[in-house]
């Protein structure tokens, strides 16, 4: 894998690890902290979901498989700078 892809998809996961981060030391109510981090989570995945889905080539498979993992792992940042802002409150 060329560099420049995986500089831009940690970029992305650091991103979405502080945003968690952040998320978790506002001081908003959960259902408002959840929607902003499915707005953040979900954009970039379903840059490769939807083409994939609207045309059926050889790679539509493997651009579906990509999506869902930036989510997955997009979200399992985001529950990781959350839960560490939590931890971080706790102690102090």
């Amino acid at each position: 894998m060329p560099l420049v892809p995986k500089l831009v998809l940690g970029l992305y996961l650091l991103f979405l690890l502080a945003a968690g981060w952040r998320l978790g030391s506002i001081g908003w109510t959960i259902r408002v902290k959840l929607a902003t981090a499915l707005a953040l989570a979900v954009p970039v995945p379903l840059l490769f979901i939807i083409p994939a889905l609207m045309r059926d080539s050889a790679w539509s498979d493997l651009l579906i498989r990509f999506g869902l993992t930036l989510l997955v792992c997009g979200v399992l940042c985001l529950a990781g700078g959350f839960s560490a802002a939590r931890l971080r409150a706790r102690r102090s």
